[in-house]
């Protein structure tokens, strides 16, 4: 509790009036007046004296202040007034307001209506701290008839001490040299109502973690205003992981002074699953009045550790290493123990044949020819594979050797020295794939495949389009890459296949300068044309918008491919 200030009670003294020294003159305060009769008090300790009393209104008018109206009237709660004919005092208004904090002046006329110079001390009695006096009194000489006017200054401080509202208050003017004279003039200062309130939020009890997500904390609300305060208080956080409760209320009523504490609790609905660090939960309380005025905010935030923090990944690390380690071990003795206790292998039970597949008896011998020098001498002893007993789609008679003239069994001297091998055995197409492929870093089984496609190895088909040759070579095509690789026979089944093949090798090379190096883009465009595969990525085509002939053509070669040995 704020400490109240202490209050003291000036003594409002009684004391006779002794009006020897009392002059009224007529010249002065009313021409017209007519002498009022004498009159005299008597008093055990005062002499009898005769002095005639002029009216107050008289007195008012010689200070030149109009006479005493309802509204500068004493109220019933003021101090009562008293006057005096030697020493007369006036205020201009009975009633002040002040600000705590600031200083209100008093204005007080005083009039010295005896027959010698008279010292007039002014100060103020009444139900106040002493320290609300910015000096305990103001005094001034006076001579016979001089008036004047001397201010009074009251500061009440800013502090809940000092409570709102009418304190009755009252001027008191003296002289040493008249000590049983006094005039008293009540009036009434209104301290006007100032409000702060001070807010904290103690007993922090630490940070959150999944094991406590619930905080408790304490809210210290402390009146330090001069008026009554009705609080309310609204906790806000900054996120939605977390919420405010006050489980004792939300409104507070407190006096001045007075102080209390209210309970705050914090819980957190999610937590961040993994982190290195704590984070900052920051929440805000706010101290609303009745008319919704702010009158103090906290702002405080708490400590969130996440659910997997450091130690606890580090923790995982360590297990998951046990773990893997476990597991390796209790591989290898596994496959020790397989190892020495496995039984001999059991003969294979024939089973279902394998579905057919297309096989291209590549390596077939073809009927004699003429030999030639000219064939990689690494090639001679190339493997040969029997044919596929199961019927294969591409029989001896439905090919050409290289070289020669046409599809038949015994097939004449090849026109170039490339289509035998140099022990005079004739070239197989397997070779004459593998000799060209590795020229241009092809894969053979896919320059077979796709002679299969194309022209079933008819090394002289010519189709509407004018595709000519076992490889289908348009004459376009031809006109362009023959001189390149020096042969002038598109049907010849080496020549036609070595201009493919470097044709191939540069819509490899354009196709990968475009980021689609796959040999899937390099068959559709042998198939379709650079041109118009250029196009239509250009406008933002790819394999699944593809047209469904060019697709299959590529998916066709490359399946035929992977089934050939």
């Amino acid at each position: 509790m704020v400490p109240k200030l202490d209050m003291h009670r000036r003594t409002l003294h009684t004391t006779c009036m002794q009006t020897d020294d009392a002059i009224f003159p007529d010249d002065e305060i009313h021409p017209t007046r007519q002498k009022t009769p004498n009159m005299r008090m008597s008093s055990p300790n005062c002499p009898s004296l005769e002095w005639g009393t002029p009216s107050v209104q008289e007195f008012d008018n010689l200070l030149g202040v109009e006479a005493v109206s309802s509204a500068n009237a004493p109220t019933e709660r003021e101090i009562p007034d008293r006057l005096d004919e030697v020493l007369i005092a006036t205020l201009p208004t009975r009633r002040w307001e002040v600000k705590p904090g600031d200083v209100v002046a008093l204005p007080v006329t005083v009039f010295n209506n005896s027959r010698r110079k008279l010292c007039a001390r002014v100060y103020v009695e009444g139900w106040l701290d002493e320290r609300w006096m910015v000096e305990p009194y103001v005094q001034a000489g006076l001579e016979p008839g001089e008036r004047i006017t001397l201010e009074l200054n009251l500061s009440p401080p800013r502090h809940p001490g000092v409570e709102a509202g009418d304190h009755p208050l009252a001027v008191v003017v003296r002289a040493p040299e008249e000590p049983m004279r006094m005039v008293r003039l009540g009036f009434t200062l209104r301290v006007l109502p100032f409000k702060r309130l001070a807010l904290d939020v103690r007993g922090m009890s630490g940070p959150s973690a999944w094991w406590r997500r619930t905080l408790e904390f304490s809210i210290r609300l402390s009146n330090q205003g001069n008026c009554p305060l009705t609080v309310r208080l609204e906790g806000r956080t900054m996120t939605s992981v977390a919420a405010l409760r006050l489980p004792g209320g939300e409104t507070f009523a407190l006096a001045p002074g007075e102080h209390l504490h209210a309970p705050l609790r914090l819980t957190v609905h999610r937590l961040p699953w993994i982190g290195l660090h704590s984070r900052e939960l920051p929440f805000t309380v706010h101290a609303y009045s009745d008319e919704g005025e702010t009158l103090a905010q906290v702002r405080r935030s708490v400590e969130v550790y996440p659910i997997l923090g450091l130690w606890q990944l580090a923790a995982i690390g360590a297990l998951g290493t046990v773990t893997a380690a476990s597991a390796l071990l209790l591989v290898i003795v596994s496959v020790m123990m397989v190892r020495y206790t496995a039984t001999p292998p059991q003969p294979a039970v024939a089973g279902e044949p394998a579905p057919a597949v297309i096989v291209v008896a590549l390596n077939q011998p073809i009927a004699s020819a003429a030999s030639s020098s000219s064939a990689p001498a690494q090639l001679a002893d190339a493997p040969r594979l029997q044919p596929e007993p199961s019927a294969p789609l591409v029989l001896p008679d439905q090919v050409t050797a290289p070289g020669s003239g046409g599809p038949v069994r015994s097939l004449a001297a090849p026109s170039t020295d490339a289509s035998a091998s140099p022990a005079g055995r004739p070239m197989t197409y397997a070779q004459m794939f593998q000799t060209i492929a590795a020229q241009y870093d092809l894969d053979w089984r896919m320059l077979a495949a796709q002679a299969y496609v194309e022209s079933g190895f008819d090394s002289l088909a010519l189709s509407s389009a004018g595709a000519m040759g076992l490889m289908q070579v348009l004459p376009t095509t031809w006109r362009e890459w023959a001189p390149v690789v020096g042969v002038n026979d598109p049907f010849d089944s080496y020549s036609n296949v070595q201009v493919a093949a470097v044709y191939l090798d540069y819509l490899r090379t354009q196709l990968a300068r475009q980021g689609r190096p796959e040999k899937e883009w390099m068959l559709v465009a042998y198939h379709w044309g650079i041109d118009r595969l250029g196009a239509f990525l250009a406008e933002g085509g790819d394999w699944q918008t593809l047209p469904e002939l060019h697709r299959r053509y590529a998916e066709d070669i490359l399946r035929i491919a992977r089934t050939l040995p």
